[in-house]
């Protein structure tokens, strides 16, 4: 949308601080999106995110779903560590002979490993109908790396490192008893850290091609919250596409050994997420989320001027969850959910080599203990199963040699947060 400057040097700070949590593995939601963004909506495959009404994490969905808090400061953190196991087998590469003979190099690389992504959340209340949030997010990015670099696709990929940092201030307010809207402004920081490949197969040790490049634009936010009555809540929202111009370089062979400026146009898709909270009874409440993400906005990535392209061209992605909460004690409440994850990559020409995506199944549990009326630890697991798939990919310049391959992945999911209220009356609402 519009680029900042003022601000690059405030996230760039954040984003070094963040980054240390980042070890390695792939982007673990559609795409290169990180959906981890919540301990306690973990515990239920996300169903419910957007509704409400129960954890302040859900503002990441919906910015009205702050409406809730009461009187004082609420805040909730999240730490997600994801640990991805996926396997990449090299069944045929154009040049090669048949049987998939590789020579010296591998036919089968590993990219998986494990990364913590931290999430945080505010939110105070300004009078009886307006609720000042903040939220600070890493919605996108990914960190791959073959456990040998000297592997058969190497051509395609050695290595890639994508990171990003989002602060989202945002208001609410209850234009109705029970009904209240609410919208955000985006601040978000894309870096491309690395791209990397090998610049010629029959030699390992060929210096890599590496781009890179980053950018911060803004976005925005917004949302509807509805609460009929007090046992039913149902929440709208949305989440802007951000264009980024992305400066950098590329360096390497393929410019001569040196270094040239790049440039390119980069837009993250654009989110929409209704949920719902419904009360059985006292104790047990049924939740659910449909979301749509508009991969299709990525499409073709030129980059300018060396001729190389980035070629995306994927489909929109939803996710379908449905949930459970049940309150075991005034103390413990635990919750379970699953869903089903259709991804923006459905045919084997748009599998990248960094991003082996495939739809994927999604079971939690999760639960949260309070210790008092200002303090609650949220908890939740996952496994995410994530369908085999097949690989047929150029180069980023649209030339063979083209990689066959077969991949197959799983995902564990364990994350913990901290709810707690400073000041105002007791209670975490």
């Amino acid at each position: 949308m519009y680029r900042v400057g003022g601000f690059k040097a405030v996230l760039r700070a954040s984003a070094t601080a963040t980054a240390v949590f980042c070890v390695s593995g792939p982007a673990m939601a559609g795409g290169f999106e990180v959906r981890e963004q919540s301990s306690y909506f973990q515990g239920m495959s996300f169903a419910g995110a957007a509704a409400g009404g129960s954890n302040l994490s859900s503002i990441f969905w919906n910015p009205a779903a702050s409406a809730y808090v009461g009187p004082g400061l609420v805040t909730d953190s999240s730490y997600s560590l994801i640990n991805v196991k996926s396997q990449i087998n090299a069944t045929g590469l154009t040049g090669v002979p048949p049987g998939v003979d590789c020579g010296t190099f591998d036919c089968s690389v590993g990219i998986g490993g494990a990364v913590l992504v931290p999430a945080s959340y505010m939110a105070y209340r300004l009078d009886s109908r307006t609720v000042f949030a903040l939220a600070m997010n890493s919605q996108f990015g990914s960190s791959t790396k073959p456990d040998n670099r000297e592997w058969i696709g190497q051509l395609h990929a050695r290595s890639a490192k994508l990171f990003s940092i989002n602060v989202n201030p945002s208001m609410s307010y209850e234009v109705a008893p029970g009904l209240s809207v609410g919208v955000g402004l985006q601040v978000q920081l894309l870096d491309l850290m690395h791209l990397r490949s090998a610049s010629n197969l029959p030699s390992p040790t060929d210096v890599s091609n590496t781009l890179s490049g980053d950018d911060i634009a803004l976005g925005f936010t917004a949302g509807i919250n509805w609460r009929p009555n007090p046992g039913t809540s149902i929440g709208l929202g949305y989440r802007s596409s951000i264009k980024h111009s992305l400066d950098g370089s590329l360096k390497g062979p393929a410019v001569g050994g040196g270094s040239v400026p790049i440039s390119a146009d980069v837009t993250t898709p654009d989110k929409v997420t209704l949920s719902f909270a419904q009360e059985v009874s006292p104790a047990f409440r049924v939740m659910g989320t449909v979301e749509w993400t508009r991969w299709s906005a990525l499409g073709v990535i030129p980059i300018d001027p060396v001729g190389l392209k980035l070629d995306f061209q994927w489909h929109d992605g939803w996710l379908f969850a449905l949930g459970g909460e049940w309150n075991v004690s005034p103390k413990l409440a635990l919750r379970a959910g699953a869903a089903y994850e259709i991804s923006p990559v459905q045919d084997p020409t748009e599998r990248l080599v960094q991003i082996p995506d495939a739809d994927r199944v999604w079971v939690s549990v999760g639960g949260t203990y309070r210790f008092s009326e200002m303090t609650a630890m949220n908890f939740g697991y996952s496994h995410v199963f994530v369908q085999d798939a097949t690989l047929e990919r150029n180069l980023t310049t649209g030339t063979p040699p083209t990689l066959f391959a077969k991949t197959s992945s799983s995902v564990d999911v364990f994350s913990v947060g901290l709810t707690m209220k400073w000041g105002g009356e007791p209670g975490l609402k």
